[in-house]
């Protein structure tokens, strides 16, 4: 009796976690990945391409920085690079105007975000009337004052002088500098804002709120012409997030060679942002996708009739999930 096709790609995979290589057998399948930010959302990136796991599952992957997410996606979709790890909400904006970007992964389902002040500010009430540093607008940081700032209180258009600066080195050199009273940083600028004096008045990521705040994505004319490259991508970056979890010490490493920080505040961002934003199956949050276009259909009202699956292929995940791959991981 012929196997079946699910067999076949139980067998696929078994190979796989025997640690077999298409090194030798096949020329690597380059793929160009863009990243949004230098920052602790994109761990789940370079311990794959630093430990290996990329090139183990015949990948030539090249990490590219372009600053932003919309400037990510205007990448993608001109197809200077493949794949695209950042914020979502340009792919779902595109992805209604029919250009057909589609999240794959999801990765940081939390607001990473802790609010640090002057020590000034003794308490979050104390924020009104001051300047607020922000990437952008539109920026997640600016997503996340809005949406959780109000639970304190803070009404953030209202209250606050919202001023963009930029990243969060440079929102971190903005606090230290005066020239904003206030701003949300992710370790290890955290780290080292404590150590100068600043004081974190609340962690984000401790809010009950579902938020797709990164996620990694592509098109669907991808999808269609390379599946198998797909497949191995996400089959690679699914062995990164276990990596993550299980060897905490050579994953600190690979973020202070990207981070720049101290064993301190690697150690941080490590305990407080990445393990707990890593999940081991990395479904999109459809419920944090939601949160998402709630808060875009002021500006983008076509949401309001749309469901996070419209956004959503999940399809490798699936078969993954359903061929034993992550129970085998897990073990």
């Amino acid at each position: 009796m012929k196997p079946s096709i699910a067999n076949l790609f139980v067998a696929f995979l078994l190979a796989y976690w025997n640690g077999a290589s298409h090194a030798g057998q096949a020329p690597l399948e380059k793929l160009r990945v863009a990243m949004a930010s230098i920052s602790t959302s994109q761990v789940n990136l370079w311990v794959p391409l630093d430990t290996g796991l990329f090139k183990k599952h015949g990948l030539d992957v090249e990490l590219v920085f372009i600053s932003g997410a919309p400037v990510v996606n205007a990448a993608l979709l001109s197809g200077e690079v493949a794949l695209a790890q950042g914020g979502p909400a340009p792919a779902i904006q595109t992805n209604l105007k029919g250009a057909g970007t589609y999240i794959i992964l999801g990765n940081t389902n939390r607001f990473p975000y802790q609010l640090v002040a002057a020590s000034i500010v003794r308490q979050i009430s104390d924020l009104k009337g001051k300047r607020f540093g922000i990437a952008r607008i539109g920026a997640a940081d600016h997503t996340a004052t809005l949406l959780v700032m109000p639970r304190y209180g803070i009404q953030p258009e209202k209250d606050l002088s919202m001023i963009a600066v930029g990243s969060v080195p440079s929102r971190f050199a903005a606090l230290n500098s005066g020239a904003v009273a206030a701003t949300l940083l992710i370790p290890p600028e955290t780290t080292k804002a404590r150590e100068l004096g600043f004081r974190v008045l609340a962690n984000f990521m401790d809010i009950d709120i579902d938020y797709q705040q990164n996620a990694i994505y592509t098109t669907r004319n991808l999808i269609t012409r390379k599946a198998d490259a797909l497949r191995q991508f996400v089959m690679a970056y699914s062995e990164g997030i276990h990596f993550i979890h299980t060897n905490a010490k050579a994953t600190q490493q690979i973020m202070k060679k990207y981070l720049k920080g101290d064993d301190k505040s690697i150690d941080e961002a490590y305990t407080e942002v990445v393990l707990k934003a890593a999940p081991k199956i990395p479904y999109p949050t459809k419920a944090g996708l939601q949160t998402l276009m709630n808060f875009m259909v002021k500006t983008t009202p076509e949401l309001a009739t749309a469901k996070p699956d419209d956004f959503i292929d999940s399809h490798f995940i699936k078969e993954l999930e359903d061929s034993g791959f992550y129970k085998q991981l897990y073990r």
